[in-house]
């Protein structure tokens, strides 16, 4: 594929980090966690042992190991070469000084296995999350990737010393972060989600790009078959190969989706949302909208209205360094 249908459409990516997490596991511990609605990315700092996401076979981590995991799945972290203790995440878990959460699975010392972690969301365009669809987790060695530690560093640090842009540099550290495992998976070709198959194919590539990009756009399958090159009956095909649907149940999904975050993130009028995402009618939106989620615009609302996790401000580095550090008192 071209360099230009990638970049067109990574650059609908939008990333947010929610919050971050030391994690103190002691050899011959297991450190559970429930399934999450969001991302989890896991950055093993010291130590090794292995994860184990779901009913899948355990996969060794170690020192510089990332781990991407699709929400939705229960996992846990294992120090050393076997677990001989469960400790549940949740029941184990407090504020650090550094005004992050640490969960501890080694009785208050510090752990054989060290890891970062991080609650992230990543999405096209607020749309379809980019590894919703993903068999299992992305597990990479990023020790030769040297952006991805100096991300991490300036990650804790503007996350316990907030400032002007915090927000958008913690997302847009993530975002590289995430793009440099997306880029050498996609040469490896072993990643497994649709839209993952959709990078890998330039004509599906530029009409998903073109659907993102553009949700409120009057899109016609003929437009989208003809970003893609492609006559409508092969494009509708290979669009349903890949995805499972059909490209307008895909624009229509599309549109929906878009129309829940902005419910749920911002309050702007549900007429100005449902214009925004390409319905001429509040009422048909309504309707559209209740049949994709069970409840209308307004119940879904107040359900779901949400803030971003906001963390006291203190040393984010120096947490990190000790973190980092296997001699550490």
């Amino acid at each position: 594929m071209t360099h230009n249908s990638l970049d067109r459409l990574l650059a609908t990516l939008d990333v947010q980090v929610h919050a971050f997490a030391a994690l103190e596991i002691a050899s011959g511990s297991r450190l559970l966690f429930a399934p999450m609605n969001v991302i989890v990315v896991h950055h093993v700092l010291n130590g090794r042992g292995s994860l184990e996401v779901g009913g899948a076979p355990p996969a060794q981590i170690a020192q510089g190991s990332i781990a991407v995991i699709p929400p939705g799945r229960p996992q846990a972290l294992v120090a050393g070469d076997e677990a001989l203790r469960d400790v549940v995440a949740e029941e184990n878990c407090s504020m650090v000084v550094d005004a992050l959460l640490q969960f501890d699975a080694a009785e208050g010392r510090r752990g054989d296995l060290r890891v970062i972690c991080a609650t992230v969301t990543a999405s096209y365009s607020g749309s379809f999350g980019l590894f919703d669809s993903l068999t299992g987790p992305i597990l990479d060695d990023v020790t030769d990737l040297a952006p991805v530690r100096s991300a991490y560093e300036t990650l804790a640090a503007e996350r316990n010393a907030p400032d002007i842009g915090t927000q958008a540099l913690t997302a847009a550290l993530m975002k590289q972060c995430l793009i440099l495992l997306i880029r050498r998976h996609l040469h490896r070709g072993s990643v497994s989600s649709p839209f993952f198959a959709s990078l890998a194919d330039t004509r599906l590539a530029s009409a998903i790009a073109l659907i993102l990009e553009k949700p409120g756009a009057p899109l016609t399958l003929a437009d989208l078959a003809s970003a893609a090159g492609m006559s409508r009956t092969a494009f509708t095909k290979a669009f349903a190969h890949a995805f499972g649907q059909t490209p307008m149940d895909f624009v229509q999904k599309t549109r929906l989706h878009r129309a829940a975050e902005l419910l749920a993130f911002t309050q702007l009028p549900v007429k100005v949302i449902a214009a925004s995402v390409g319905f001429a009618s509040r009422s048909h939106f309504s309707h559209a909208f209740r049949t994709a989620y069970n409840a209308d615009p307004t119940a879904y609302r107040k359900r779901h209205s949400r803030n971003d996790i906001a963390l006291p401000a203190n040393s984010g580095r120096s947490w990190l360094d000790k973190m980092r550090n296997s001699d550490a008192d």
